[in-house]
Order: C-alpha cells, then sequence, then structure tokens
C-alpha cells in the first residue's frame, strides 16, 4: 500500500507584452497558474491545477496548508479525503471559496494519481469512454477589439475546425450589440455564438441583452450577473428563451443546489480547479442531471485543466460542449507538457493512458516565476 507522502504547490505567471485582451473584468495582464503535486512514498507524482483566485501566490500557500493534513493519507481515497478537508477546512470555517479552490488542485492531482496507480485513465475510473467531444472556442479570446480585427480572429478560429465560440460582452449593451450582429451577419447562422458578460451587468441592461441575444439567435449568455443575484437570474430567464449558464464562480453542491431550486440557470459550468475538483464536479454533473441540465464545463488555464475536463466529459451523460483555451499565448497550454493534446476540426478527446493521459514537464516551470496580485486590471 503506498501512501501520501508529499503534496506541493508552486505559482506560476506568464505577462503579457502584447495580446492583451480587454473583457468585462479589464484588461488581461497575466496568465497565472497554481501548480499541485501530490507525491505517494514510493515516488509516484500526481499532478492537478488550483485556479488561482487573482492571486496565485496567496493561493499556493493555502494548497500547502491544506496539503498538510493528509500526508499519509491513502491516495486512492480520494473520498475520504475531499470529505475529511471538507469539515476540517471548509463547512466549520464557512465556504471558503480559497479552499475549495486549493482542494480542486489536490482532487486533480489525487485522480491523475489513481489512475497511474491502477494503469488506468480517469475517465475509465469515473465510469466513461474514450469520446471525442464537441470544442468551442473559448478561454482568453474574442474581447473588446473594432470589428474588423474581431472577424479576422473569428475567421482564423473556423478554418481550424471550429464550429462554436464565446464572445466577450459585458461592455456596454450597444457595443456588445454591434460586435454580436457583426459576427452573426458576417458567418452567418451555422455558427454557434455563446456569449460571457463576465458578471457586468444589471438587471436594467436586462430589455437590451434579450434584444440583441435574440435577434442574433445566441447559443447561451454566460454570467450576466454576479454569482449571487439569482433574483436577477431569475428575471432574465422570465424574459427570455435563450440558455442562462452559469457556474465558474459557484463553489461546490450547496452554491450549484441554491442555483438549481431556483430554476436560475439551462446550462451549468463548474470548473474543475475552482468548484471541488473532478470529485465535486462530477456529484454537481450529477445533481444537473436530475434536473435535466447539461453540464459545459469552464476550463481554467493549464493543460492540467484542459485534461481534466475532457475526462470529465468523457464520464458524463449530460456532458454538452467543451471550452477550448484558443488563447494566442499561454505557455501552460501549450508548453508544460510533453506531449501535448488539443482540439483536432472541432473535436477532442482524451488521450488513453494512466490518469490524465499527460506527460508534464517541470523543468518549462522555471522560465515563469510567480508575479503577485491580480491578473486583470481596470
Amino acid at each position: 500500500m503506498v501512501n501520501v507522502a508529499e503534496i506541493s504547490a508552486s505559482a506560476h505567471s506568464c505577462p503579457f507584452e502584447r495580446n492583451v485582451i480587454r473583457l468585462g473584468l479589464g484588461r488581461n495582464i497575466k496568465r497565472d497558474i497554481v501548480f499541485v503535486r501530490v507525491i505517494t512514498d514510493d515516488g509516484r507524482v500526481g499532478y492537478g491545477e488550483a485556479h488561482h483566485g487573482q492571486n496565485p501566490t496567496a493561493m499556493a500557500e493555502i494548497v500547502r496548508g491544506i496539503g498538510s493534513l493528509l500526508i499519509g493519507a491513502d491516495p486512492l481515497d480520494s473520498e475520504g479525503i475531499w470529505d475529511r478537508v471538507n469539515h476540517q477546512q471548509i463547512v466549520t470555517h464557512g465556504l471558503g471559496a480559497g479552499s475549495i479552490m486549493a482542494l480542486s488542485g489536490i482532487d486533480i492531482a489525487l485522480w491523475d494519481l489513481k489512475g497511474k496507480i491502477l494503469g488506468q485513465p480517469v475517465y475509465r475510473l469515473m465510469g466513461g469512454a474514450q469520446r471525442k467531444v464537441r470544442a468551442y472556442a473559448g478561454g482568453l479570446s474574442l474581447g473588446f477589439q473594432p470589428l474588423d480585427s474581431l472577424a479576422k480572429e473569428v475567421a482564423a478560429l473556423l478554418a481550424q475546425g471550429y464550429t462554436a465560440i464565446k464572445m466577450r460582452v459585458g461592455d456596454t449593451t450597444k457595443r456588445d450589440a454591434e460586435r454580436v450582429g457583426h459576427i452573426r451577419k458576417t458567418f452567418g447562422d451555422a455558427l454557434d455564438i455563446a456569449v460571457d458578460a463576465a458578471t457586468r451587468y444589471a438587471e436594467h441592461d436586462i430589455p437590451a441583452v434579450v434584444r440583441y441575444c435574440e435577434e442574433n439567435r445566441v447559443y447561451w449568455i454566460e454570467e450576466p450577473f454576479t454569482p449571487d443575484n439569482i433574483p436577477a437570474y431569475q428575471k432574465l430567464a422570465r424574459h427570455t428563451a435563450i440558455p442562462l449558464a452559469a457556474g465558474e464562480n459557484h463553489y461546490a453542491r450547496p452554491a450549484f443546489r441554491a442555483l438549481f431550486e431556483a430554476r436560475a440557470i439551462a446550462i451549468v459550468q463548474p470548473d474543475c480547479c475552482k468548484s471541488g475538483g473532478l470529485s465535486e464536479v462530477k456529484k454537481i454533473a450529477e445533481m444537473a442531471a436530475a434536473w435535466h441540465l447539461p453540464l459545459a464545463p469552464h476550463t481554467s488555464h493549464s493543460i492540467i485543466s484542459n485534461a481534466a475536463s475532457v475526462h470529465l466529459l468523457s464520464a458524463l451523460p449530460n456532458g454538452l460542449i467543451y471550452e477550448a483555451d484558443v488563447a494566442p499565448v499561454n505557455p501552460f497550454r501549450t508548453e508544460l507538457a510533453t506531449v501535448p493534446f488539443g482540439v483536432v476540426d472541432g473535436y477532442i478527446e482524451p488521450r488513453d493512458a494512466p490518469g490524465l493521459g499527460i506527460e508534464i514537464n517541470e523543468a518549462v516551470l522555471a522560465a515563469y516565476p510567480a508575479i503577485p496580485g491580480p491578473c486583470y486590471v481596470p
């Protein structure tokens, strides 16, 4: 029997000198990841990613603190570990987003480690099969920019095989409508266009949002309001048939239970690196299935998050679509794995290899020391 011998976490940042994207949260000036390692006493390593929470160095410290409680644990007991941390660090001290994000990274690493110990890919351990999943172009892309450059970016994505994209809105409803309308007119009805407001709309925006989204046959409206404003979600849902999507800023099952009971959303978007790891997001997906809701998980920043989302979707009967980060600069997606995988002709599938199926080159991280502080600035 093997045991957990060490849990480590480190923060890493890639600053942007160019390719700065503007969106509802502000300007994105750097890419951050919190890199998690769970090591057994016989030297095997599982890799995970915790969302940076706009403060990567602090998040790495939280992971290390929680990890210190788990030395000697059975790495196959991911359910027991999750429950132990939940009772010791989360429910007894309030549902802290930082603790949930930290636990998310540890849980993903435990699943990777479990697969390596048992010689099975994560999707199979979760009851799934290797399958191709439709992808949409998302992540840090398609931000606030002139119409001609926006159309050029979309054209390049369609040339890669994407048939669905997510545009950034939450600027002003007038400029949002102009951008979405231009892309719909330019590329026609065959393209699925989701929009993401990054929580920047208010209730008085509802008439204008409904108008431009329905006129342009939007695929979904993502995070129109702040996560706590469930009444606004309910109000918008009453005024449009366009599906509302949310979940990347909701943490663990209790938060999603509130969304489901309020019938506030139609598409569920937990993030494996934020909402409790693979263990918890699979449970959220099963809850969603009981409400007849599809899951379109939000994908975080590195190849680890990418792989976790694909394995999850390969194990879900209500999985809808995969979010591909198509940002032109993201070394944590393009350099961190020795054998990268990604979207081909608009689809992605997990690798048929133990754990998450990716070989990590840790040496890459040395070139990206942590830069404390938020990655978005006004």
